[in-house]
């Protein structure tokens, strides 16, 4: 009777901690794939490198206090395939965000793309790189790819801009099966002219959804040289996590899984 009344407690006692922890949910893990390619060709890049940098969040005066906390990379493949794991971000909640004050929680990663000769996407106001990912959603009757593409002018990337503040909305490209067009490269990433304005009701869906990104090349000597300092500084505060970045950075060979690499920016 006893350790039965104990094994009630215990169990009260770990449904406490975890809603006073982790807002009432437990901490998950999401998948986040997608691949690389070149903007203009539309040819997968090889040997790109994805990292993921999560923050590390706590509440502070009028806002919380971020500051950087988990990294992961990995090399894209002969496809420009790319996967990482990591965690996925939860709503703290009123009581875990004061318990924040000791235990941090984690939200969104910064997702950067680094390869030698190319700009780092959205690394520039007008950059001519662009992202898509697939978007479903059975309930409002939607299915398609969400193409963010801000253009090659300052004349274009002004008008997005304007457009965005306007309604805070995306372009969705109708199209059936999106991801398996994604994956198969069979799609132009221009707008054609029956686009939609889709209202995207969480930023996690898009963690969640395989993407594209196209990344402009940097031709000239002094172009691969600016690149290379548009990398965000917070990353090179994860150095001793990302050291296929630095390498890359700092012009050295570097390699996993057997795949060897020695980007040359001159």
């Amino acid at each position: 009777m006893n350790s039965f009344k104990w094994s009630k407690g215990l169990i009260l006692v770990l449904i406490l901690a975890q809603a006073l922890l982790f807002g009432f949910d437990l901490p998950g893990y999401m998948t986040m794939r997608g691949k690389v390619i070149d903007a203009d060709t539309l040819e997968p890049i090889e040997g790109a490198i994805v990292y993921a940098v999560w923050r590390t969040c706590r509440p502070g005066i009028g806002s919380r206090s971020c500051g950087t906390g988990p990294a992961k990379e990995v090399l894209t493949d002969a496809e420009g395939e790319w996967r990482i794991t990591g965690p996925t971000w939860k709503d703290p909640g009123y009581i875990r965000s004061i318990i924040g004050y000791l235990v941090p929680w984690i939200e969104f990663p910064l997702i950067g793309y680094y390869k030698a000769g190319y700009y780092p996407y959205r690394s520039r106001y007008v950059s001519g790189d662009f992202s898509a990912f697939a978007y479903v959603d059975e309930a409002r009757d939607i299915e398609g790819i969400v193409l963010t593409r801000m253009g090659d002018t300052e004349e274009q990337v002004n008008q997005y801009m304007e457009q965005w503040k306007k309604d805070r909305r995306d372009t969705l490209v109708p199209v059936k099966d999106p991801e398996r067009k994604l994956r198969e490269l069979d799609f132009d990433f221009m707008y054609p002219e029956n686009v939609k304005r889709v209202y995207i009701p969480d930023d996690l869906i898009r963690y969640e959804q395989y993407e594209v990104i196209g990344l402009k090349r940097a031709v000239t000597p002094a172009e691969k040289r600016e690149a290379r300092g548009l990398v965000p500084s917070m990353v090179t505060l994860k150095s001793r996590d990302l050291p296929l970045l630095m390498k890359a950075l700092e012009n050295q060979p570097y390699s996993i899984e057997g795949r060897g690499y020695n980007d040359v920016q001159e």
